[in-house]
């Protein structure tokens, strides 16, 4: 609605610049005007009759303003009045816009007239609207008679809307009386009115409705309405259907405060339906800067219960999810220093109220967590360098602990390079930790070390193909050393593994290669593609001491080998890659721990298929199939399904089609989480938009 308002007011405005016709075809210019809005007509006659004031020029007639360009067989101009007339096929030709009829009339001092059996095309967003009789009945009102208003091309488009009347107030409302949707010339749906915002800067309206059917919710149905409600804000409102749960009501409130400040808001609420109780969800987020440059973020969010996350999530780590989580985080930096610090709440979830209730009370809470951070300085001209870390934290549960605990490790490295091509580090640091709880207040300090010998190692061989010129081999290989001495820690509380140091005494080895592939285009450009990493690491335990990670069992004395890992990242071409990372115990015959690898392929056009498998001992195998089709235009595909070969079950199965046409696109999905079947239907119509999701739905990125 916004651009046609403004064609129409451009259409009307390009004549009313007819003030002036002098002899000779061509418009007067003051000399003030600037060269955009200079004025000129052409014709193969033009006569201007002094009595009545009355300019007439005929004959391939061509009026110009800027960019702007009218055409006609005839046009009139009466000089007193003010009375304008183009005749004969009339065409406006505008950057933005084409302008049709039969006839324009205009009142350059009253700002009224109207165009018959007129058409207007708006090619960036492919609108096309006509009617019998388009009329400016004064500044910013319009009135159409029998209109029309697509964005399909050609004489019989896909989808249209017709209206008896239609009357526009630009910068208010539009209002349609006896409105029909069309699919080509077929009548779908009748509306005996329709009013919707014609704001001039954006849109305001009803998106295209959302059908579905679920196994948990039945037959769904999801209208939605977008308000804008100003240039910074605006909200969306959601009324959802199903026939299982409930009627679902929420709002979606989006806002920009400038600079990089902005977030949304969102609430929503089911009403119990079939023995089930009332839900609830609030989810808030925001980023930006606040003044002192500091930086905030905020992600919280609340559910009544987690059968909202099993009713309403559409993915894997959605309607699986056991807990709610709220985290408001700040930060800092100047300089060499970092300040950080947030507030995260934890909220475990209970499924129902006749089933195992989740006890919360015991929940650990961080409120909150600050950081200081000194990063890494050189001391004068020594070849000493300090750093500090520091944080401070209060652990908090509702029916137990609450201590607070600050944590301070300063430390001192070098570093150095004998003979030119070996790599040294050492660095010396010390962890001093504060306590303060019911019982009293304790202190611990643990020194710590670390050594560390690497170097760097390469070579570039030449290969002269058509794209790659070189390749480079590089090769780094390094040992580290740790040491933390054992420390009685029984007087301290233990509330998480952060509050236990174990003793360790371990060298660990690590090697990684890299291929570099030089590439010349054939406009000369050169670039680089690293198409190989390949990364192997493992440690070896000393003295076969204790950890920092308490929940990792304690490896036998016949195992001071650790696992063996190996990282690995290929890139044989920018449309394929091959990922891997697994975890191998050398000792004791246990074989492969964990193994992860993915591997896909694509074209560039749409069209990509994606295979993972993910495997760890005695806890987890299944294989995961990701393809997207672009070869069956206009018919697009996406399939996603994940499989547990250690359960012998599909674990999900998704089928996402769409048909793309010219100006309108139908989707369809389905999916299949073993429990529960859902299937959706949404349409598109170019120019109306469609509803994304249900108003359930809470932002997955928290």
């Amino acid at each position: 609605m916004k651009d046609f308002c403004m064609v129409l007011r451009g259409a009307f405005f390009l004549l009313m610049a007819c003030l002036v016709l002098s002899g000779g075809g061509a418009l007067a210019e003051d000399e003030g005007d600037a060269a955009a809005s200079s004025v000129s007509l052409e014709a193969e006659e033009m006569v201007f009759d002094q009595q009545t004031g009355m300019y007439q020029a005929q004959g391939d007639v061509l009026l110009r303003r800027g960019e702007q360009t009218l055409v006609a067989d005839r046009v009139q101009y009466n000089e007193e009045t003010g009375d304008a007339q183009a005749f004969g096929r009339v065409r406006l030709f505008d950057p933005e816009a084409i302008v049709t009829g039969e006839k324009f009339r205009l009142n350059l001092n009253r700002d009224t007239g109207s165009i018959r059996n007129g058409r207007i095309f708006l090619p960036k967003p492919n609108f096309h609207v006509a009617g019998s009789e388009i009329e400016k009945l004064g500044k910013d009102q319009y009135h159409i008679q029998d209109g029309t208003f697509t964005t399909c091309d050609g004489e019989r488009p896909s989808w249209k809307f017709t209206a008896r009347q239609l009357d526009v107030t630009v910068g208010g409302y539009a209002w349609a009386k006896h409105v029909v949707f069309h699919i080509y010339d077929v009548p779908v749906i009748y509306l005996p009115v329709m009013g919707y915002p014609a704001k001039v800067e954006r849109e305001s309206g009803f998106l295209m409705p959302r059908f579905g059917r679920s196994d948990k919710r039945g037959t769904e149905l999801s209208l939605v309405y977008y308000q804008i409600l100003a240039r910074n804000m605006d909200a969306t409102f959601y009324l959802d259907y199903f026939s299982k749960l409930g009627v679902g009501k929420g709002i979606e409130y989006r806002y920009f405060l400038g600079h990089d400040n902005d977030g949304r808001a969102k609430v929503y609420h089911v009403s119990g339906l079939n023995g089930h109780s009332d839900q609830v969800a609030v989810d808030w987020k925001h980023m930006g800067t606040l003044p002192g440059e500091v930086w905030l973020t905020s992600k919280t969010q609340y559910v009544s219960s987690r059968r909202f996350f099993s009713d309403f999530g559409e993915a894997a780590g959605e309607y699986n999810r056991a807990r709610a989580e709220s985290v408001v985080a700040f930060s800092r930096h100047w300089g060499n220093n970092n300040l950080a610090g947030q507030f995260k709440y934890l909220r475990q979830l209970n499924q129902d109220d006749d089933e195992l209730q989740v006890d919360d009370d015991l929940t650990l809470q961080h409120l909150p967590d600050v950081r200081f951070d000194m990063l890494r300085r050189r001391l004068g001209y020594t070849p000493l360098y300090f750093r500090l870390d520091s944080s401070a934290s209060y652990l908090w549960q509702k029916e137990g602990e609450k201590v607070g605990r600050l944590n301070l490790r300063p430390a001192l490295s070098t570093q150095f390079s004998p003979g030119g091509w070996l790599e040294a580090g050492a660095e010396i640091g010390y962890r001093q930790r504060f306590y303060t709880w019911a019982e009293g207040e304790e202190f611990k300090g643990i020194p710590d070390a670390t050594l560390r010998l690497g170097t760097r190692l390469s070579r570039v061989y030449a290969v002269d193909g058509d794209r790659v010129s070189k390749i480079q081999h590089v090769l780094q290989p390094e040992v580290i050393y740790y040491y933390v001495p054992k420390v009685h820690q029984d007087d301290l509380p233990l509330l998480e593994s952060a509050d236990f140091i174990g003793r360790r005494n371990t060298v660990s080895y690590g090697l990684v290669n890299r291929l570099v592939a030089k590439l010349q285009s054939s406009t000369g450009q050169t670039d680089y593609h690293e198409f190989l990493y390949l990364r192997l690491a493992q440690e070896y335990d000393l003295s076969l001491t204790e950890h920092v990670d308490l929940l990792a069992p304690e490896r036998p004395d016949a195992e001071r080998w650790s696992d063996i890992r190996t990282e690995l990242i290929l890139r044989p071409t920018r449309y394929s890659y091959f990922d891997l990372d697994s975890r191998v115990a050398t000792s004791g015959g246990k074989g492969l721990r964990t193994f992860f690898a993915e591997g896909g392929v694509e074209d560039g056009k749409g069209n990509a298929l994606a295979l993972r498998y993910r495997y760890r001992r005695d806890e987890q195998e299944y294989i995961g199939a990701n393809l997207d089709l672009a070869w069956l235009k206009p018919v697009y595909l996406n399939y996603e399904q994940r499989y547990s070969l250690d359960a012998s079950n599909t674990l999900e199965n998704v089928l996402n089609l769409e048909y793309r046409a010219q100006c309108w696109s139908m989707y369809v999905s389905w999916r299949d989480r073993g429990d529960e079947q859902e299937f959706t239907v949404n349409f598109a119509l170019t120019g109306i938009g469609k509803t994304s999701h249900f108003g359930s739905r809470l932002d997955p990125t928290f």
